[in-house]
């Protein structure tokens, strides 16, 4: 079962050195794996002839040059008549794990030692800090433009410096670095976005171009949705009494990935979001890799989520810019889930990108050519075009909205449920709706 081959998880050792102490390291700070003693490179069993006192060199080596000690295993096992020794490694809460005074991290078959950045993170992790959570020395800010967003979102009238409490922009006296991320004057030099727009496929001739910096990450967000409409088409088709938008790139799908790469990206690396636009795609690059603790598999599966920046996370749900952290590529792929070209998840050891490809027109004919009816009655229409563009709302946000009383707007809900346009969210006060993903409807 162990002569597959090495790999990001696995490596394997002919005898005992003490270089398997830096993949220990590795293991104990970023994912578990194993390390197997007798098996060469080349998949062959070697064998081990003493393996009592192997388990003993293992054991003093970890406890004198891992520091904190992970929590490790050690089996003999038998492969061929002869024996093995499987070392099984399981990463640790309390990181950063050193050996020899330094922090490892494994990268295909091999070992090698954290770069600054990555090593910061480690120690913020195993402090159970966020890099948002950390108190800046800066104490003249302004939030103008999050509390116009405020006001509009939970009616919010002023910012107090009990809100900044409330929302962990402010300890004690101190700002933390989600508040400087939120100022009016955002003077932090990485919060920088680059929008590029090319005139074909390549990184050719550009058209378009913008930099979003020294100003709130959430007018960045809004800057960013104004340039996807600036250069992507949004037309409709009418048939008959039904009405049709036909988007290039779904804005919901685009939308996903702006807040994912404002919310979840590496504020300590001083590199600028990327958002490109070519003839038959987006690109969104973001600095940083994936959060210590999370796999690629489970990033592309949005089976877990582990959220690199809590505050800006949750501000941006109070925002309504996300409705739950954790399904946002799940849902990404959900928008091209009728269509045969489908969005790329490309996550390297400093970047993680998303790219989103156009659909052609003549996949958009294919695809609408089996839609279901839009909703026909006037003021269904509102509703559901109102949370085409907002995601999610509240029966309360749809009745001021439309200017109706309580029981005609949970009248027109509780129809548009029964025809399946519409979905329920939660119970009570946060109750909210939300289109229904599983009709074939746009």
């Amino acid at each position: 079962m162990y002569v597959i081959g090495e790999d990001k998880f696995t490596e394997y050792k002919r005898e005992y050195t003490k270089t398997f102490l830096k993949t220990v390291s590795a293991y104990a700070n970023f994912h578990n794996g194993v390390i197997i003693f007798g098996l060469d490179d080349q998949h062959g069993v070697i064998g081990i002839g003493d393996t009592d006192n192997l388990r003993l060199a293992i054991e003093h080596g970890i406890n004198d040059s891992i520091e904190p000690t992970p929590y490790y295993e050690i089996e003999i096992e038998t492969i061929d008549s002869k024996k093995i020794l499987v070392l099984s490694v399981f990463k640790g809460e309390h990181t950063p794990y050193y050996c020899s005074g330094k922090a490892y991290n494994r990268f295909d078959t091999s070992t090698v030692q954290v770069d600054r950045n990555t090593l910061s993170e480690l120690i913020l992790s195993g402090r159970n800090i966020c890099f948002d959570e950390q108190e800046s020395d800066i104490d003249d800010l302004s939030f103008n433009f999050l509390l116009s967003r405020l006001n509009k979102a939970i009616g919010v009238k002023n910012i107090s410096e009990d809100l900044l409490r409330t929302l962990l922009l402010k300890k004690m006296n101190k700002y933390t670095n989600a508040a400087i991320l939120f100022s009016d004057f955002n003077p932090m030099k990485s919060a920088i976005v680059h929008l590029i727009a090319y005139e074909d496929d390549s990184v050719g001739r550009i058209v378009d171009r913008d930099i979003l910096e020294e100003i709130s990450i959430i007018e960045q967000y809004e800057r960013c949705i104004q340039f996807y409409r600036k250069h992507l088409n949004i037309g409709e088709i009418i048939e008959g009494p039904y009405r049709e938008t036909v988007e290039e790139i779904p804005m919901v799908a685009f939308r996903e990935a702006i807040t994912n790469a404002l919310a979840h990206r590496d504020y300590s690396r001083d590199v600028a979001i990327r958002v490109e636009i070519f003839s038959n795609r987006i690109e969104i690059v973001s600095p940083g890799s994936l959060p210590v603790g999370l796999s690629v598999d489970e990033f592309e599966n949005g089976s877990i989520s582990l959220i690199r920046n809590r505050i800006i996370a949750d501000l941006f749900r109070r925002l309504n810019l996300v409705e739950k952290f954790g399904t946002g590529i799940r849902r990404i792929k959900e928008y091209y889930k009728d269509y045969q070209i489908k969005p790329v998840f490309c996550v390297k050891e400093n970047s993680v990108a998303v790219i989103l490809p156009k659909f052609k027109a003549l996949e958009i004919n294919r695809v609408m050519e089996s839609k279901q009816e839009l909703p026909t009655d006037e003021r269904e229409k509102k509703i559901y075009e109102m949370l085409m563009e907002n995601n999610s709302l509240t029966r309360i946000e749809i009745e001021k909205a439309l200017n109706l009383g309580r029981s005609q707007t949970g009248d027109i809900l509780k129809a548009m449920k029964e025809k399946s346009y519409i979905v329920k969210l939660g119970n009570g006060r946060t109750t909210k709706y939300s289109i229904n993903s599983k009709k074939n409807v746009r």
